[in-house]
């Protein structure tokens, strides 16, 4: 593993993933409308639960969680995710099961009844690939490719990674890392994210551009396990300078239509 400055409470152990719970604001546009939050908490020595949310009030709410398991290999492998996603009077909702041992994912949505589809090799939800990008970066594997499951199936995910920028935080001025998700040139969607090698690659800032409407993450407290005060400025450590979160992914929060 590389070795650079981090905070010990944050380290992904060789033992088991470390437990936190970070705050973001909410921007759209330039405005701060609503709030963020991500958290992983163990259910028992080897499962655990990713969650994360966007709350723009009642303009928009998105929530995702995804249940999975750390193996004796230090893989992690999904069990269960879901997404729920509401915006004005419309909702979405994904439901995926990973049956592991007949090798079958399963998915469903508000609009589409059951369908099956044949699980491929180390096949990630959208939330437990941004724990694998933070090994692969802390590791300095490459290429960040990943088989990614979502409601219409398994598709191959590719992740850029560019260069070290210095982004002004609530929790001070930090050394990160710009991470990108290509998306092809008709797309109206394009995601970036920032994250910190200090911090143990947690994503201190995403930006993604739906249709031209521009919604920010910002982080605004980190927390560890069992910790009941924010982590100020002055406990995060120095900036590192070199070279793993959705999603690192944020929801995504349709753009209103018209009326």
């Amino acid at each position: 593993m590389l070795i650079f400055v981090c905070c010990p409470c944050l380290a992904l152990a060789d033992s088991g993933l470390q437990l936190f719970s970070a705050d973001y604001t909410l921007s759209v546009d330039g405005q701060v409308v609503g709030h963020g939050t991500r958290s992983l908490r163990a259910l028992d020595d080897h499962t655990y639960q990713f969650t994360t949310t966007a709350d723009a009030g009642m303009l928009a709410h998105a929530d995702e969680q995804s249940t999975f398991v750390r193996l004796p290999t230090g893989a992690l492998q999904p069990l269960h995710y879901q997404l729920n996603r509401s915006m004005l009077f419309s909702h979405r909702h994904t439901d995926l099961a990973f049956n592991w041992p007949e090798k079958i994912l399963t998915t469903q949505t508000e609009r589409d009844p059951q369908r099956t589809f044949r699980l491929m090799p180390d096949t990630l939800d959208k939330l437990v690939v941004e724990i694998r990008m933070r090994q692969d970066l802390a590791q300095n594997r490459t290429p960040l490719e990943y088989n990614l499951a979502d409601a219409d199936g398994i598709r191959t995910y590719r992740y850029v990674r560019g260069a070290h920028e210095t982004l002004k935080t609530a929790l001070g001025a930090l050394d990160t890392l710009r991470i990108e998700h290509p998306e092809p040139k008709d797309s109206p969607r394009s995601t970036v994210f920032w994250v910190a090698p200090s911090l143990d690659y947690i994503p201190v800032q995403v930006t993604q551009n739906e249709h031209g409407t521009i919604f920010i993450l910002k982080i605004s407290a980190l927390r560890k396990t069992n910790m009941t005060q924010p982590i100020s400025a002055s406990q995060v450590p120095p900036n590192s300078q070199e070279p793993s979160l959705d999603n690192l992914h944020l929801p995504d929060i349709p753009k209103p239509t018209p009326p």
